[in-house]
């Protein structure tokens, strides 16, 4: 990015943040399919994404760090919505599955948990199961009060 940077607000951050990590998923297997680009740009007109931005995080998605100092509730969130990229061309492949262990971590998640986070997240059946249940199976999981 640039110097505009320093003018952005922290939930510009995030926001660009959680995108570089969809993109990180979406790119972790070498390929990103016609479906994961249409759901891409989709998450990028949901966060507001710029076409710049967009084209520079899609490019180089390593450049931007995750932000993991969220609320339990927001990780969640955005966990489902990295879960949604890794079914998005329904084939999960062990690169996904790998990268979505490492953003997990970077969104500080528990690590003693980070393996059955993944291992239920990738479980989940993400057509059928909405946000909510998908929210309380993960508060169960991470014996958190909902």
């Amino acid at each position: 990015m640039g110097i505009s940077d320093l003018y952005m607000s922290i939930g510009q951050k995030r926001s660009i943040s959680h995108f570089a990590n969809i993109v990180r998923i979406a790119k972790s297997d070498q390929n990103i399919s016609a479906e994961e680009v249409e759901m891409l740009s989709k998450i990028a007109r949901k966060y507001n994404i710029s076409n710049e931005q967009f084209k520079q995080i899609l490019k180089e998605p390593e450049q931007i760090p995750t932000i993991g100092y969220l609320e339990c509730e927001e990780r969640v969130e955005r966990l489902y919505e990295l879960l949604q990229m890794v079914e998005a061309d329904h084939r999960i492949e062990d690169s996904e599955v790998s990268m979505l262990k490492k953003i997990v971590v970077g969104l500080a998640f528990p690590i003693h948990a980070v393996d059955d986070i993944v291992e239920q997240a990738v479980n989940t059946d993400i057509e059928v199961t909405d946000l909510d249940s998908f929210k309380q199976a993960m508060y169960k999981l991470l014996k958190v009060r909902f």
